[in-house]
């Protein structure tokens, strides 16, 4: 027998030796407390007891979905292409780095929004670590962080640039010509962030 099995058998013997309840003789009349006579003891019963079910399987064979849910697959498409004309939409930050544990050097997307209001987390498309770009939410940082506070611990600087068609100027005053898309290697969606 289990232990579970065999505790809950002897809270129910426990149980059914208590009385159902406390008499208050406060709130009855005199009159009820003086002519109350004892029953004998034939009339006293004891609760039944139902049979316990000890291996009791519930079986569900039923083919039919959980969900009313219609096909996925027109749906999914929908809300990607969705999705895609959202992102090319909203204000966004390219960040280029190189991986410190594997060297990789690798360009991906991130919102404005998620980075100076969320976390935001690259992930490097040949070592697969995950970096922190910046923590706005307090889930690896005890305060509030962005990649130039993360740089600034270690004392690092983050070299900025901004884009003007097919140049970027950086903040030293460099100016270089943009990759093309062709000539980028593609991550094959690893560390792209909405």
């Amino acid at each position: 027998m289990r232990p579970s099995t065999a505790f809950s058998q002897g809270l129910r013997a426990c149980n059914s030796l208590l009385p159902r309840a406390v008499p208050r003789t406060a709130s009855r009349p005199f009159s009820q407390l003086v002519n109350r006579s004892p029953l004998p003891s034939t009339h006293i019963s004891r609760p039944q007891r139902l049979p316990i079910l000890h291996h009791a399987i519930i079986r569900n064979n039923s083919s039919s979905p959980l969900t009313d849910r219609p096909d996925q697959a027109s749906t999914d498409a929908q809300n990607e292409e969705q999705n895609r004309l959202r992102r090319e939409q909203e204000p966004a930050y390219q960040i280029t780095f190189t991986c410190k544990p594997c060297g990789n050097r690798s360009s991906h997307r991130m919102s404005k929004h998620g980075y100076h209001r969320g976390t935001v987390l690259i992930r490097c498309p040949s070592c697969d670590n995950r970096h922190v770009i910046s923590d706005h939410l307090n889930i690896f940082f005890d305060k509030k962080s962005t990649l130039e506070d993360i740089l600034a611990k270690e004392g690092q600087k983050l070299t900025r640039g901004y884009l003007n068609g097919d140049m970027e100027f950086w903040d030293d005053g460099s100016v270089t010509p943009k990759e093309k898309a062709e000539e980028q290697k593609p991550d094959e969606g690893k560390g792209q962030l909405p």
